[in-house]
């Protein structure tokens, strides 16, 4: 296996590590739907319950459309579990390969930090 396949394998199987997927909200087979931003939400929760951050990357604006949903359901849940913590955003762009062309991507990453320092 050579070293970017390694790091590529590495980046997939990194549990703080999420991807959100585009398509047609229509399309019969379920692999070709869009990701279920209330899914997402709770895979965020799961995420940050055992680490600093999460990092999401999608793909084109129906992916990066399910990514903002979640992350303001994720929100809302945080600010009603508890008192001194709320969720931050910081995005960027990566290259990414769909279906053999090379494209931009997003990067989006969700912290829970404490309250006081969200200003």
């Amino acid at each position: 296996m050579s070293e970017n396949n390694t790091e590529t394998k590495n980046k997939q199987l990194d549990p703080q590590t999420l991807r959100a997927r585009g398509g047609d909200p229509n399309n019969p087979d379920p692999s070709r739907r869009p990701t279920d931003p209330v899914g997402l939400s709770r895979s965020i929760m799961h995420v940050l319950e055992d680490h600093e951050y999460v990092r999401i990357n999608s793909v084109g604006p129906v992916a990066l459309n399910s990514v903002m949903a979640a992350f303001r359901i994720a929100s809302r849940e945080i600010e009603s579990r508890t008192t001194g913590a709320v969720l931050v955003i910081r995005q960027s762009e990566y290259p990414a390969t769909i279906d053999g062309k090379q494209t931009k991507g997003v990067c989006t990453r969700i912290f829970a930090i404490p309250i006081k320092y969200a200003q």
